[in-house]
């Protein structure tokens, strides 16, 4: 069934809304479908969470939980004289985690004095309490793909992208606030090298997450007294990861790591951002249902259900606390 015959359906099924004409419920019909398309289809600039993170629709809206596997592997190849059983082997070690997926709502009305008058008048509804409730959802599924959330009711609390306990995490020993550009070249240029090496060669950093006054910094101190380059843009062009596999890596900025590091002091991150590596759970993106009498309104409401940042292979990120002194 299309969504102008449900819109409809659920008018006629208003009794107290006590519109008479059809040309009036038709065009009360269309405003709430128009404004409903305009809101998902809407262009948006990215909230941190769509940018820093790969989101997943794929386990669908029906699951209860998302279960997965962190894995760390062992073992090499060696020269071997085709005799005997001492064949070198590798084994790979896997960490089960399980988290539930929640569901939440929102949801906007108009009053009938509102509707009457809009079909009565060929008026335009008010396109703002849409946009609104969309804001809300982004906004609630930024703080959780960020940050996470805690649990209610016995539930597992869910962990988002800057306080997952799996990633590795370290002090920084420097303050970039006040470090000379040569301190903060060798900073960032050996976390990236860092994470490189860890993860034997395999990973490299893509991604660089930090308060934005380190990126306002970075980005406006200039490398030397003599040089018209900022530190930031002589780091994208020399690093381990432009060197090894040509690859730019984003520095961006994130909503309060100012203190998200341990004892509330500041966040960076550095990470391979590859749905591989992580991954945001959605299931239900925000999906709006009929519209329903409640009192002497028309109430929209809308549900969409969702789980935390699930870390896959968690030595592809690393936290590095308290770099601003």
């Amino acid at each position: 069934m299309n969504r102008r015959k449900i819109i409809l359906d659920s008018l006629r099924r208003l009794p107290a809304l006590n519109i008479d004409s059809e040309p009036g419920l038709a065009f009360l019909t269309s405003q709430l479908e128009y404004l409903e398309t305009q809101v998902y289809e809407k262009k948006r600039e990215p909230l941190d969470y769509e940018a820093l993170v790969p989101i997943s629709t794929e386990a669908g809206p029906h699951v209860e939980s998302i279960v997965y596997r962190m894995k760390d592997f062992v073992g090499r190849g060696k020269r071997h004289s085709g005799q005997g059983g001492d064949i070198p082997r590798v084994d790979v070690f896997y960490g089960t985690k399980s988290v539930p997926v929640v569901g939440s709502a929102i949801g906007y009305a108009y009053t009938f004095a509102e509707l009457r008058t809009a079909a009565a008048l060929n008026q335009p509804l008010d396109a703002d309490r849409q946009e609104t409730a969309m804001r809300a959802w982004r906004a609630h599924m930024n703080q959780v793909g960020l940050y996470g959330e805690e649990g209610e009711r016995g539930e597992e609390p869910l962990t988002g992208l800057f306080n997952a306990p799996e990633v590795p995490q370290s002090s920084a020993g420097v303050d970039l606030m006040t470090a000379s550009p040569g301190q903060a070249l060798e900073f960032i240029n050996d976390h990236i090298a860092q994470l490189w090496m860890t993860t034997r060669r395999n990973s490299v950093v893509d991604t660089v997450a930090m308060p934005g006054r380190v990126l306002a910094r970075l980005s406006s101190t200039p490398r030397s007294d003599n040089s018209d380059t900022t530190i930031l843009e002589f780091i994208r062009q020399n690093n381990l990861s432009k060197t090894e596999r040509n690859i730019d890596v984003q520095f961006r900025a994130a909503a309060d790591l100012e203190t998200a590091g341990k004892g509330k002091t500041s966040r960076m991150m550095f990470y391979e951002k590859n749905r591989e590596n992580l991954v945001f759970h959605i299931p239900m993106a925000l999906l709006f249902h009929a519209p329903e009498q409640r009192g002497l309104e028309m109430l929209v409401n809308g549900e969409y259900r969702y789980s935390g940042v699930e870390f896959r292979y968690p030595k592809t990120a690393m936290y590095v606390d308290d770099v601003m002194g």
